[in-house]
């Protein structure tokens, strides 16, 4: 496969410092943090107490700190929002959007291509996209060099639609897509990575624990496939009834959040168009 890159720079960052940015994100966040060695990255959300997500964001641990990125939208509210919970709390958490670049680098080998680079902040495995890919951190300085790097050894860069359809046709939510305020990790499925159900208690534990436990949600994330374009807000229906709604697509591949009863193989209409529920 060829490596494929992209400058992601653009997304939030914040950078936790102090002594207790571990035990802080483990008390606020649906991942467990405390026992993260550095070079460790894991997703992670934030949600409320009756268990919708506020924010989805992927981290990594450092020898000082932890990094957390996340979609751009998010500066508007989540580094406010995180920091409501400091109180007495010795974690100093940092804008570093501007002070830090990110770099999107795809295929199995992308860590040894920017092995040889000494400019890397930090660099970890994403799961966003469904195949071999990791994120690379650098100095906003360095993200040329980088970029100059990747390209002398082969690799190529990609658009964001061609990384839209690749993530489509892999089945991985995202943020402002197929999760957003409304949305329980279970129906986009993040729960299996980004949700710790073996912690104590954190923001919105109760919530999840039912669910997971002794519940279920409504609502599930499935892949749709149509021999013509597909478009995100079109309603999915079955048997004349609403089912869901697309929300996201790229040519004849979508992802949808439909009711959970809908099974692989289903035929549905999706705003008019004929489609298969893949998965």
């Amino acid at each position: 496969m060829t490596i494929l890159f992209a400058d992601r720079s653009e997304r939030g960052k914040l950078r936790f410092t102090g002594e207790q940015r571990a035990w802080f994100l483990h008390q606020v966040l649906t991942q467990a943090f405390e026992d993260a060695a550095p070079g460790e990255a894991r997703d992670a959300a934030l949600i409320t107490v009756h268990g919708r997500m506020r924010a989805f964001m992927e981290t990594i641990a450092t020898d000082d700190s932890i990094l957390m990125h996340f979609e751009p939208e998010l500066l508007r509210t989540l580094p406010a929002e995180l920091e409501r919970y400091v109180f007495a709390t010795r974690v100093g958490i940092s804008d570093v959007t501007d002070e830090l670049g990110l770099v999107l680098v795809v295929g199995d080998r992308w860590q040894d291509l920017v092995a040889s680079s000494g400019s890397i902040v930090a660099a970890h495995p994403t799961s966003s996209l469904g195949v071999d890919a990791g994120y690379v951190w650098v100095e906003r300085g360095g993200v040329a060099g980088i970029l100059d790097l990747l390209s002398g050894s082969g690799a190529e860069t990609t658009s964001e639609d061609e990384l839209e359809a690749l993530r489509i046709s892999h089945g991985v939510p995202r943020w402002g897509r197929e999760m957003d305020d409304k949305t329980f990790p279970q129906e986009a499925g993040v729960d299996s990575t980004a949700v710790r159900y073996d912690k104590g208690c954190y923001l919105g534990q109760e919530a999840m624990a039912k669910i997971h436990f002794r519940g279920k949600v409504n609502r599930r994330l499935a892949v749709l496939e149509s021999s013509s374009p597909l478009e995100p807000g079109a309603e999915v229906r079955a048997e004349d009834l609403k089912v869901g709604n697309v929300t996201s697509a790229a040519a004849d591949k979508a992802l949808a959040l439909v009711r959970y009863t809908l099974q692989a193989g289903a035929r549905v209409d999706a705003g008019g168009v004929p489609a298969t529920v893949a998965s």
